[in-house]
């Protein structure tokens, strides 16, 4: 790892040269480490995502706004992040429903893509399809604030004993 004075001088050069969206990445890296480290979030990647959730009875829906920082090289959302953004959604809507000595940990995903992720941002609508013992399958929908589908995701979560501590 860098020394802090190499870090903090790679920071100034970004914040002195760096492009409108190359500080608009730095900042959303920095407020996700702090929105960390205040307990406004769970995990780095929820964090830098900028995740919003609302939930009901029946769907969890987790939205994040389009940013620089989730671009690909043709300035539309990686596929990657869209995946993680079902995976994230579909993983948290089985452990809020399950004890809470458990945990549910994703066994398979699967998504299809069916239209580029471009936009505001992106609304992830999660469903249980199942949810046993040992196993959930859930699915979810992630759409576009046009209401565009931009990507259709199964997944199965493993239920494991939460380690204590």
């Amino acid at each position: 790892m860098e020394s802090t004075n190499q870090l903090i001088e790679k920071v100034k050069t970004i914040l002195e040269n760096g492009s409108y969206e190359d500080k608009m990445v730095l900042e959303q890296v920095v407020y996700g480490i702090d929105k960390k480290q205040n307990g406004s979030y769970n995990t780095y990647i929820t964090s830098f995502m900028k995740t919003e959730i609302e939930e009901n009875k029946n769907q969890l829906v987790m939205t994040i706004p389009i940013t620089p920082f989730l671009d690909n090289s043709v300035d539309i959302v990686h596929g990657g992040f869209t995946a993680t953004l079902a995976d994230t959604a579909m993983g948290t809507f089985v452990n809020r429903k399950i004890p809470s000595d458990k945990v549910a940990v994703t066994s398979e995903i699967k998504i299809n893509y069916t239209a580029p992720g471009v936009g505001e941002f992106l609304i992830c609508k999660a469903e249980i399809l199942h949810l046993g013992t040992k196993t959930s399958v859930t699915e979810a929908k992630i759409y576009n604030e046009k209401g565009t589908l931009v990507a259709a995701a199964t997944g199965s979560f493993y239920l494991i004993p939460r380690k204590k501590g």
